[in-house]
């Protein structure tokens, strides 16, 4: 595998090739880039199966970089010092990324997926990446589920209820086809913390501005907009009225 590696910090580069070195001696590094011009050029020469770009480059980032010049025909990874906002945009819209100082580890498994599954960046990936990373978290707008016919871009707002289906999940979507995406709801907890879904149940997270009607019970049911109606488990109850409570005084 040859790769190119776009950081302004020289001293990033060097840490990242050193580490391909020990960790992944047959990618070979091509080149190194200073800034997205270089990038450029080096991609049209040399023909990289994988880039790594850092995203806060002065003159142009590596996202301003991707808008103008993607999609690229090779495999990209972002590297990054933490941004909330970046972290969770790469997230949300199925883009890797590695965070800076990166960790041995977690470099090796982002070498591992690109070669077992190369996954090419597109527009719509790029451009919902720079959107949900311009604003506080009401305003992250779409989520990007990678299935097996390709990725699927839903708004966060059409999201009634996600199903746990062991390894996998089942996003039940407004006036749409249910999509299910293998990873498990674990994941997607982590990922919509801070949005205005709850884990209600061990197999159920749920949209709380879909819910219609909550039942009196032992812990209790919503019915959500879609017509399901979804148990509460009791150690959730509270929780529940609670968010419940503070979507009324909206």
């Amino acid at each position: 595998m040859k790769c190119i590696i776009t950081d302004d910090e020289q001293n990033s580069r060097e840490t990242l090739r050193h580490l391909l070195a020990a960790i992944a001696p047959d990618v070979v590094v091509l080149a190194e880039a200073k800034n997205a011009e270089q990038a450029n050029n080096f991609i049209q020469k040399l023909q990289p199966d994988l880039l790594f770009l850092d995203i806060n480059m002065p003159g142009q980032t590596g996202i301003e970089f991707l808008e103008e010049h993607g999609p690229l025909n090779c495999s990209v990874i972002f590297t990054t010092a933490y941004n909330e906002y970046a972290i969770k945009a790469f997230r949300l819209n199925a883009i890797d990324f590695l965070l800076k100082p990166i960790d041995p580890d977690e470099l090796e498994a982002a070498i591992k997926k690109v070669k077992e599954q190369p996954r090419l960046l597109n527009k719509e990936q790029v451009s919902a990446a720079k959107n949900n990373m311009q604003g506080d978290d009401n305003n992250l707008q779409r989520l990007a589920l990678p299935t097996a016919e390709g990725i699927h871009f839903i708004g966060m707002k059409d999201i009634v209820w996600l199903e746990s289906l062991g390894a996998y999940t089942k996003f039940h979507i407004e006036a749409q086809k249910a999509v299910v995406v293998s990873k498990g709801l674990k994941d997607y907890e982590d990922l919509l913390s801070g949005f205005s879904f709850l884990r209600i149940h061990q197999s159920n997270i749920i949209n709380l501005h879909h819910i219609k009607k909550y039942v009196k019970g032992d812990g209790g049911q919503v019915w959500m907009s879609d017509g399901a109606e979804l148990e509460v488990s009791r150690r959730k109850k509270d929780e529940v009225l609670e968010a419940l409570k503070r979507i009324a005084i909206k």
